[in-house]
């Protein structure tokens, strides 16, 4: 996690709250220790007067002081627990013991009651940014704040101009953009060279020792007035104006008043977009419903530029649904929050002229969701539509008490196809007040029931004929078919168990923080509501049925691994887990080979963003995954085990998403397997067509 600069200022407005409140210092505990240490220059000579602060793990400030000549600093008074440290020298980023750039990434030091823990750090190399900054007269511009912020960690440095306008600021090596808000009390900033957003801000690098000067004329200002009415043209009272750069970045808000009237009095020269909100409406000028197609507004620096817009007429959609396969109407389907009511007629009212993409769903779960892409709405006419809807099949089950029988409401059940065991964002469908539900639409295939109570006296369980099982494969097959409903087994639950336990590298024996634990995989990562181990290695995973569990790990920079060091979930050593006890599982995990290769068109175009994931072929089980870069992936998996690859990359704004596949010299499309190396690299370089 990054702190912005609002959060850093807030953060350190609480940090001195905190030390100046009254009865606030652990000072008045009865049993303190201490922290202290030797802060030190990226060159080694001690770094004199840094501000050094001692967090509690909430990143409340427990005690601070400065460093003295040599570097040296102590904090004395500290309760017994665990701390961060933070050092904030006053020409350079803040850091974190040992050497982090955010407090949540800090290493803990801990506090015994009589001793001294000793945190000893050494600061950042770092450049500096330099430069002076001008008004559009050539005046120096004093007391302005600039900030500039590394653009791919988001890590922020800033400093004020002083009274000759200029600044001069150390700074991490990396890339930067550089902007300040010039005009006083309006949040609209100017990014160097010039630009009024960040996607068209410049880039500037840093080396460490080095220093670049950045000069900047401030933008002149101009000012933007106009008005708003209706279909009729009487004024729009009220309406919330959003003035946008081009590129759609925030830039100044004003409101209409009585007359439909609205300025905005001081804005940087350049160009914007503007949006009107009236009600849950939105209007782009000149008559446009979306940013993209919206006509650039154009302010000059001492000019006053005035724009008139009229709310677009209203027209209506009609739609009459019918059934993909049989034609026959749909009684009960809605678009946008209206509802057929089994008349199988929904009217959608209001919609301003132009194009719209209308959704189209059944609450009964039956059919499928319809996208209605660009429905052209005429103002003051009624477009009549008949969309097909594609029949889905629906899985009913009622959720009980296993020992009463008593229904139980908000558990959720989802329906997984094989090799798909995965849990769906929001976990699927949950039960009612009676413990019913319904699960749909599906496509035609046979499931199996996976429950996750949201009630954490209960476990979780895979769906077996006569009670829970952790097992997949124990669990009762569902045939659902296209068009029907079909009942599923009942639902019986358990009282709730636990898994706890340290995680350990392998190859150095220490404690493995950051690794995530679940007893499913998930799309791409692991399941959610799971456990993720602490600095110490230490987890505890929850909300397990009683029953015998596999259990994954997996974080950076360890694979998917499966407890009794299986790379599969159906050869794992499964963990036996008793209601309303703990049971414990220790892992050591292992490193794994290297997965990586290209991901191109067939023309060579790279694709440049999305992921790519590894699937156990026997499970279909996630093992790995990797953010797709120009081109280029790589992720980790264990070795001894076939994978397959699924992918949602992106290249020129559209996205593409599937399994992949390769032709068969007979002209047979098949799915793509690879076999993962016990040692090395496995490299498969990826060709998708896009057509």
């Amino acid at each position: 996690m990054r702190l912005s600069l609002t959060r850093r200022v807030a953060l350190v407005g609480v940090v001195a709250a905190s030390l100046l409140a009254p009865g606030a210092l652990p000072a008045q505990a009865a049993e303190t220790g201490t922290v202290s240490g030797r802060l030190t220059t990226s060159t080694g000579a001690g770094a004199a007067d840094t501000l050094v602060i001692v967090y509690t793990p909430d990143f409340f400030g427990a005690g601070s002081t400065s460093t003295d000549a040599n570097g040296n600093w102590s904090v004395t008074d500290l309760a017994p627990g665990s701390y961060a440290v933070g050092f904030h020298p006053s020409d350079a980023p803040e850091q974190y013991y040992r050497q982090k750039s955010t407090p949540w990434d800090a290493d803990r030091v801990t506090v015994t009651a009589g001793d001294t823990t000793t945190a000893d750090d050494q600061l950042f190399a770092t450049g500096t940014v330099s430069g002076q900054i001008r008004d559009a007269a050539g005046a120096p511009v004093s007391d302005l704040l600039i900030e500039a912020v590394e653009v791919d960690t988001y890590v922020r440095s800033h400093v004020r101009t002083d009274p000759d306008g200029r600044y001069r600021m150390g700074v991490l090596a990396g890339t930067y953009r550089i902007s300040f808000q010039p005009i006083e009390g309006i949040w609209q900033s100017q990014y160097v060279p010039g630009k009024l957003d960040q996607e068209a801000a410049g880039r500037y690098a840093v080396t460490a020792g080095a220093e670049i000067v950045v000069d900047e004329t401030v933008l002149p200002t101009g000012s933007l007035s106009g008005t708003l009415t209706d279909a009729a043209g009487q004024p729009v009272a009220e309406a919330h104006v959003s003035v946008n750069t081009a590129n759609m970045y925030g830039a100044v808000d004003a409101q209409t008043d009585a007359n439909g009237a609205f300025s905005v009095p001081a804005l940087l020269a350049g160009a914007y977009k503007i949006a009107f909100y009236v009600g849950d409406r939105q209007q782009f000028y000149r008559g446009k419903l979306t940013h993209e197609d919206a006509d650039v507004v154009t302010v000059q620096g001492g000019q006053s530029t005035t724009v008139a817009e009229s709310l677009l007429g209203e027209g209506s959609v009609e739609i009459s649904a019918v059934d993909s396969v049989t034609g026959a109407p749909v009684a009960n389907f809605c678009a946008r929050s209206v509802c057929s009511n089994g008349t199988g007629k929904v009217t959608v009212t209001g919609l301003p002229e132009g194009r719209h993409d209308i959704s189209l769903y059944t609450a009964d779960l039956r059919y499928f969701q319809r996208e209605l892409a660009d429905v052209r709405v005429v103002a003051d006419r009624t477009t009549r539509l008949a969309p097909k809807m594609r029949p889905g099949a629906v899985i009913t089950t009622t959720v009980v008490d296993a020992q009463t029988g008593t229904p139980v409401p908000r558990v959720c059940v989802a329906a997984m196809l094989p090799k798909q065991a995965a849990l769906p964002e929001g976990f699927g469908e949950c039960t009612d007040s009676a413990g019913r539900m319904r699960i749909g639409p599906l496509v035609t295939g046979t499931y199996r029931l996976f429950a996750f109570p949201r009630n954490t006296a209960y476990g979780r369980q895979w769906v077996g004929a006569t009670g829970g099982t952790g097992d997949e494969r124990q669990a009762v097959t569902v045939t659902a078919t296209a068009g029907t409903e079909v009942a599923g087994p009942q639902v019986r639950l358990d009282p709730a168990g636990k898994i706890t336990g340290v995680v350990t590298d392998a190859t150095t024996g220490t404690p493995a923080g950051g690794v995530d634990v679940s007893v499913l995989t998930g799309h791409p990562w692991l399941g959610t509501d799971d456990a993720t181990t602490d600095q110490n290695g230490r987890y505890t995973l929850e909300r397990l049925g009683p029953y015998a569990w596999p259990v994954v790990f997996a974080g950076h920079p360890f694979p998917h691994q499966w407890s009794g060091n299986s790379v599969n979930r159906y050869t794992a050593t499964p963990v036996t887990v008793t209601s309303g006890t703990t049971a414990t599982y220790d892992v050591a995990m292992r490193t794994g080979s290297t997965v990586s290769g290209t991901f191109t068109t067939p023309d060579g175009k790279p694709f440049t963003d999305g992921y790519v994931a590894a699937h156990n072929v026997e499970t279909g089980d996630v093992v790995g995954r990797s953010a797709v870069e120009n081109g280029r992936f790589s992720m980790t998996a264990l070795g001894g085990q076939r994978v397959y690859l699924t992918y949602n990359v992106g290249i020129e704004g559209r996205y593409h998403a599937g399994r992949y596949t390769v032709v068969d010299p007979d002209g047979v499309r098949r799915l793509a397997r690879f076999t993962v190396p016990t040692t090395g690299t496995l490299t498969a370089d990826l060709v998708v067509s896009t057509g």
